[in-house]
């Protein structure tokens, strides 16, 4: 793959995760993809929601999906503005679990790494994809040398 999955793509794959982590039904599929274009869409809420505004949404909409279920607790490394840099790569991810405090299901959400890398003319180029996937790596790597006994799922968009 030379660019970055359209946005419609991403969301849909995060919807599936979040819907298969909690078993829920085709039609209720169709309401989190929805609910996800509406926060991807609008403008007017997009810049109001950094990692812990995307946390809360996410948690909600697993409470929405399944409310009596146990959720995971959901943790955000947000890279939207600040860039990834591995020097900081350590403290960001340890500053992001520890939002997720001591539950034993952590979904681990990174966001804005796909724009930062493979965004426009960027994605064609194979050092950007290098990059790119060299921090899926460091990430994937602090995680599970963070997890300590917790199941840690990590999902980069």
């Amino acid at each position: 793959m030379t660019a970055a999955l359209p946005k419609t793509v991403r969301l849909r794959t995060l919807n599936a995760l979040i819907a298969s982590m909690v078993g829920s039904p085709l039609q209720l599929r169709h309401d989190v993809d929805a609910v996800l274009r509406v926060f991807e869409s609008d403008d007017a809420t997009d810049p109001g929601l950094d990692a812990r505004g995307l946390a809360a949404a996410v948690g909600q909409i697993f409470r929405l999906l399944s409310p009596d279920a146990p959720a995971p607790a959901v943790a955000v490394l947000d890279h939207r503005h600040e860039p990834f840099d591995p020097l900081w790569a350590d403290e960001r991810v340890t500053e992001a679990l520890a939002a997720a405090g001591d539950s034993a299901d952590v979904l681990f959400w990174t966001v804005g790494l796909q724009e930062q890398h493979l965004a426009g003319t960027r994605g064609r180029s194979s050092r950007q994809r290098a990059a790119y996937d060299e921090a899926v790596r460091c990430i994937e790597a602090l995680v599970a040398r963070k997890a300590g006994r917790r199941r840690v799922t990590v999902v980069v968009l």
